[in-house]
């Protein structure tokens, strides 16, 4: 089946993006955390991707089939064949925020979506970290918030002080994701697979054991759009 995007104002800003995020993302999309290529992906059949395999612009020459693979993605298979296209990046994130369990308004801005599933991740992220990958972390994303490092723990050892600090929490959280740092570390750490090491690949161990493959795709991939919404918002600005 050829990749046919649809008109995604959530997605147009990707023909914007490098060459090098581009590629990054398609790979969540074409290969899985082991680094074998997905029977899924229907990108890397794709005759016009392929012909222009060794260009050095062949991902943002291509980006509408970028996009249209993680449209397919996240829609039904049968139901994509009838209706000829995937689902709009929109309901793809609703998806994937409900597959977290994560409260998402219909009536929230994409990006307020995409901030509090980004918030979501990084919270799992810290709480599968050690003492040193915390460290690291923190060093990575530029972050001196030892206010952080003191709530986390806390939150962990008694959840009944979830609901006294968890707004303190929430605006470490959001301070930190709006360094450039804080999402490139996210960012490089998603490309490395969802069984990747490193702090920030611990938190997708989850999301191998959940039903349904798509979401092994498209859970990545959304946050990877998270991110580079972000940096491509950050320097606009």
């Amino acid at each position: 089946m050829d990749i046919r995007y649809l008109n995604d104002e959530d997605l147009d800003f990707l023909q914007h993006c490098s060459e090098e995020q581009l590629a990054e993302l398609t790979r969540l999309l074409t290969h899985n955390e082991k680094g074998k290529a997905r029977l899924s992906s229907t990108l890397r059949h794709n005759e016009l991707f392929r012909a222009m395999e060794g260009h050095p612009e062949q991902h943002r020459c291509n980006w509408q089939l970028i996009a249209g693979e993680l449209q397919h993605y996240g829609g039904d298979s049968i139901a994509n064949r009838l209706r000829g296209h995937g689902k709009l990046y929109r309901a793809i994130l609703l998806d994937v925020a409900k597959r977290l369990k994560l409260k998402a308004h219909k009536e929230n801005t994409t990006v307020e979506i995409e901030q509090a599933l980004l918030a979501h991740f990084l919270r799992n992220a810290w709480q599968k970290m050690d003492a040193e990958q915390k460290q690291a972390f923190l060093q990575d994303v530029e972050a001196k918030v030892s206010e952080l490092e003191e709530l986390l723990p806390l939150l962990l050892e008694d959840p009944a002080l979830a609901k006294g600090v968890s707004h303190l929490l929430s605006s470490q959280l959001t301070r930190i994701l709006r360094t450039h740092a804080a999402i490139s570390v996210i960012g490089h750490g998603l490309v490395r697979g969802a069984g990747l090491g490193g702090p920030v690949g611990a938190a997708f161990n989850s999301v191998k054991a959940m039903s349904g493959s798509a979401y092994r795709v498209t859970i990545p991939a959304v946050l990877q759009v998270a991110c580079l919404r972000r940096i491509f918002a950050t320097t606009e600005a």
